[in-house]
């Protein structure tokens, strides 16, 4: 499609009236802000009696998702990459089998998952994210769910491919297992996770160079700089793709889990390199969309040094955050008022409508989607975000 004709348009307002888009199209591409499941789908108010309400608070949160594609003139069947942010992961299998009933028999055997557990406001056991594609994009599953109410593996549509989150448990080319409860299982679980998202894309003919996007949750935040070191060894010293690493509780026995998207095979992308460090994308462009690395509010927008006198200053580092994502986006001439889907890591998650606020002076009254979560940030940062924007 030539790129020229997308153009940014909000479908749906916020629910609630936050300064964010409920629904934005950008071409084929449908972005939608999270969606909590403690709240009524009707009234949005937050219901109390939904305390440990798992089953209720997925029908809450995906349903909402479905009922604003609806409203926006599509369907939950759409829906081609679901993230879940959650309270727990025991009841993941639960979780997963309330799909059909929001994104259809077929659709939800078409889209890709990532998810894990983390900080939760109130009683809320169930963020949602999700992105969908227009109906005319032709979906191509290559390595099919392994059953009913489960994910695919990865799936081809239109110029990406998505490839569901995955963890590093065995090797699935040797069946080998990774150590547990010593210092070896960090570089096992990292050699293992890279090897399934191998194993999941060359099955469709692709390779690891084609990912313009990789999310990466790790159980202990103070691992990021050694997951970021074995990227570079794993891929010669220059990491393709943008990328970040959260901290949470990933539930099980794992340390880390990593999905992404990646262009078709044969597709092009560019890369721009950091300053700071040549080895790390601060962005990539592919097929119309520049996707951004974490930009945390603790770096220097130029330099990416540690900017001490902002500890603690959560509103500094909001402002330092978007500034550091703006000289990504700027990368590749785009700019925040491109933004589509903001995704926005906070230490503290009470701090979520004090940022949105504080979004109006860097969106104005173009404000793109949000997806916001509660984690564990590096260097102890107060807020990161990344970013999808129009190239």
């Amino acid at each position: 499609m030539p790129q020229d004709r997308f153009k940014k348009e909000t479908l749906l307002e916020d629910e609630r009236g936050r300064n964010m888009a409920a629904v934005l199209r950008y071409g084929p591409y449908l972005f939608l802000s999270s969606s909590d499941g403690h709240r009524d789908i009707v009234t949005e108010r937050v219901v109390p009696e939904l305390d440990g309400q798992a089953v209720p608070q997925c029908n809450n949160a995906y349903g909402r998702q479905a009922l604003r594609l609806q409203k926006a003139g599509y369907r939950g069947d759409d829906a081609i990459w679901i993230e879940n942010f959650t309270s727990g992961q025991s009841w993941r299998l639960e979780r997963m089998a309330t799909w059909p009933d929001h994104f259809g028999e077929v659709g939800h055997a078409q889209a890709v998952s990532f998810g894990a557990q983390v900080k939760m406001a109130g009683v809320n056991m169930l963020t949602a994210v999700v992105q969908a594609l227009t109906p005319d994009i032709e979906r191509e599953v290559i390595v099919p769910q392994p059953a009913r109410g489960r994910a695919s593996r990865i799936t081809r549509a239109g110029d990406f491919t998505y490839v569901i989150g995955v963890r590093g448990r065995t090797d699935p080319f040797t069946e080998a297992e990774a150590p547990e409860e010593v210092p070896e299982q960090l570089d096992a679980e990292h050699h293992n996770t890279y090897e399934w998202l191998r194993s999941h894309i060359e099955t469709g003919g692709g390779s690891l160079d084609d990912f313009v996007r990789t999310d990466c949750a790790l159980l202990r935040i103070g691992d990021a700089p050694h997951y970021r070191a074995g990227l570079k060894r794993r891929f010669g010293t220059k990491v393709p793709f943008a990328a970040y690493a959260v901290g949470t509780l990933l539930g099980g026995r794992g340390v880390m889990e990593v999905g992404g998207i990646a262009v078709n095979p044969g597709g092009t992308k560019e890369v721009a390199w950091l300053a700071e460090d040549p080895g790390e994308a601060q962005a990539v462009r592919a097929n119309g969309l520049v996707f951004c690395s974490g930009a945390s509010g603790l770096a220097d927008e130029r330099t990416g040094a540690v900017k001490q006198e902002l500890y603690g200053d959560q509103l500094g580092q909001t402002k330092q955050a978007f500034r550091r994502l703006e000289a990504g986006l700027n990368r590749f001439d785009s700019s925040l008022d491109r933004v589509l889907r903001l995704d926005v890591f906070l230490d503290d998650i009470y701090f979520e409508d004090a940022f949105i606020e504080a979004a109006r002076e860097f969106f104005g009254a173009s404000p793109p989607t949000m997806n916001i979560v509660g984690v564990d940030l590096e260097h102890n940062a107060e807020v990161e975000l990344t970013a999808i924007a129009g190239a």
